[in-house]
């Protein structure tokens, strides 16, 4: 090897990869951004060791999802009714779910960028929510603002901060991160919808 490889810095873009992929979102966004988010991220957790309190993390994660839905667009989709859904710009939601499962996955999982500042920072992240998790939220007792948003991509930056203090809340009353909030109302979730198409399937038999 003639140069001196950089071993963070291939560390870290091997852990956006995977936490790319884990959001599971790719593929609803347009030819090409994938390369342009996992850069961006990159650039983001570069700078981790560099955030102290809740008020600078709060700051880097409203600056990426205002990036992101400058930046970034859906992509066009084909419709069963025969019509195209054309591109539009992504939402604060989407942004923001891409953001918090990939620092779960980055400084939660793989404690990143070291035990540390990853043990620092861990309290800070948000909970990922996504569709099933935000109709869970809005019948929480610690819902004091109506969330009419249906769907992830519809949520704008107030009702995505609306979601994330129930989250917080709820978070707290089990005395858990919200980063483990989030994974256990995953599961849970999860394994409530199985049992219910079960029973729908023994009650239909």
């Amino acid at each position: 090897m003639t140069e001196q490889c950089d071993i963070e810095g291939t560390k870290r873009k091997n852990i956006v990869d995977m936490a790319l992929g884990f959001t599971a979102m790719m593929r609803i966004f347009s030819e090409g951004s994938k390369v342009k988010i996992q850069s961006k991220l990159e650039q983001v957790f570069s700078r981790l060791d560099k955030i102290m309190t809740r008020d600078d993390y709060e700051a880097c994660h409203r600056s990426f999802c205002d990036w992101f839905t400058r930046e970034v667009w859906s992509a066009e989709k084909n419709l069963k009714n025969g019509k195209t859904q054309r591109s539009q710009a992504a939402s604060y939601g989407q942004a923001a779910k891409v953001l918090d499962i990939a620092a779960k996955v980055y400084v939660y999982y793989c404690s990143q960028p070291t035990a540390d500042i990853a043990g620092r920072i861990t309290p800070l992240l948000h909970g990922a929510v996504d569709t099933p998790i935000m109709e869970h939220l809005k019948k929480s007792r610690y819902a004091t603002i109506p969330i009419r948003a249906a769907t992830i991509k519809d949520l704008d930056e107030t009702a995505y901060q609306a979601l994330q203090s129930v989250v917080l809340a709820e978070s707290r009353a089990g005395e858990l991160h919200t980063v483990q909030y989030d994974d256990i109302m995953w599961r849970q979730l999860k394994r409530t919808a199985k049992i219910a198409v079960a029973c729908d399937a023994e009650l239909n038999r």
